[in-house]
């Protein structure tokens, strides 16, 4: 090692740090392993290691235990990053202490992945004691908000908003499993909807997530009514858990350059033809449109006003390429109406269709079971639709293992 160029040493220490510490995953300090390992073979290694600033830019932060010997080591790590931008989990309770918030305030002006790995809190009672100044997170370009095991974590949209808004420069968010309480506090919620001119990419909640508190992967849309994203081109929603006029109002005043949505369906109150024409006409730059929806809560087909509306009107998504639906059942699907779509998207508008999907069976649910075949178009449709495929639209249609 010490014959070697300081280059080839950097590398090989980056190597094994990144085999030890996979991609997307901040290292939890640990004396028993890379980089920390590096410190203890030899007094070379320690040198190196130390004058490798990458190696420390990235950490798991253990608010759990809140040992003062966890912050030394943390802080000793951070400091060897130097002026590097930090990639940084936050694992438990955001009720800081002074100690804490005074060593995330040393560093969160670098911060420029975040995510929080909220424990659940049970009780409704303020949780949030983080107090960042405006501007404090200005090189954040990431954040993650995810409470621990899928558990539903109650907040205030003004907590959420307070972190959203000394993050100028965000890109990119996920939230999920985050709900709101029942009372807000008028005081902390804004007049005006907050602009976050930089914000690329959006999940709230994962697709195929009925918004049932509790559920994995759901999470509220509240959050919607109070935010302005003109720069969004990706939005990954759960189930809409906020009024059809509040939700529409949202894509009206950010009027995004959406690109891709996916989006799960509201299973309770289906929404009607004129309010998925007004939505569909808000983003006209859309070429990816991924739904899902519960249909085994309906004798009705969820997707059918969606299908309708694509199939009558060019202008309506003019630049869409591919349409994915998945559900837990295909029965009440309407076959004919989506062969006649496919057709109109793919012969008679523009911007060609260029792949169409159906997925069902995806959502498990151990009290329902039904028989695959049930799901299956009828003959005359599957002539149709291979007659499509023959002319080059990508179409997949059943279970993940059983394509037609």
């Amino acid at each position: 090692m010490a014959r070697l160029p300081l280059e080839i040493q950097s590398h090989i220490f980056l190597c094994v740090d990144s085999y030890r510490n996979p991609p997307n995953s901040n290292p939890k300090p640990n004396h028993q392993s890379p980089p920390m390992l590096f410190l203890a073979v030899c007094q070379l290694w320690r040198g190196i290691a130390l004058s490798i600033p990458n190696l420390w830019a990235s950490l798991w932060i253990d608010l759990v235990a809140r040992r003062p010997s966890h912050f030394e080591l943390c802080e000793l790590w951070l400091k060897s990053a130097r002026s590097l931008p930090l990639s940084i989990t936050l694992h438990g309770s955001l009720q800081l202490d002074q100690i804490v918030e005074d060593f995330l305030a040393q560093y969160s002006h670098q911060f420029q992945s975040l995510t929080l790995r909220v424990l659940r809190n049970n009780v409704m009672r303020p949780w949030f004691t983080w107090k960042i100044s405006e501007g404090s997170l200005s090189s954040l370009k990431t954040l993650s908000i995810e409470p621990v095991h899928f558990h539903a974590f109650y907040g205030n949209i003004g907590e959420w908003l307070g972190i959203l808004r000394t993050a100028p420069g965000l890109s990119y968010c996920k939230m999920v499993n985050t709900f709101n309480q029942e009372e807000q506090e008028a005081n902390i919620l804004p007049s005006q909807p907050l602009m976050l001119a930089s914000l690329e990419c959006m999940h709230l909640g994962e697709r195929g997530a009925l918004n049932l508190q509790g559920d994995m992967g759901s999470n509220s849309l509240a959050i919607l009514q109070y935010l302005t994203l003109p720069a969004l081109k990706i939005l990954t929603l759960s189930e809409p858990d906020i009024a059809d006029e509040a939700f529409l109002s949202f894509f009206s005043s950010s009027s995004p350059p959406l690109e891709s949505l996916e989006m799960t369906l509201p299973h309770q109150a289906p929404w009607p033809d004129t309010i998925v024409s007004r939505f569909l006409r808000l983003v006209p730059m859309l070429t990816m449109l991924d739904l899902s929806a519960a249909l085994r809560y309906h004798e009705l087909d969820l997707f059918l006003p969606f299908v309708d509306i694509l199939g009558s009107s060019s202008e309506v998504l003019p630049h869409l390429r591919a349409i994915v639906f998945h559900t837990d059942t295909a029965v009440t699907i309407h076959y004919s109406s989506v062969l006649s779509m496919l057709r109109f998207r793919f012969t008679l508008c523009p911007t060609r269709l260029e792949l169409f999907e159906l997925r069902f069976g995806e959502f498990v649910y151990p009290d329902y079971t039904h028989n695959l075949q049930n799901d299956l178009p009828n003959e005359e449709v599957r002539v149709g639709l291979q007659q499509l495929v023959r002319d080059g639209l990508k179409i997949h249609i059943g279970r993940t293992e059983n394509l037609l």
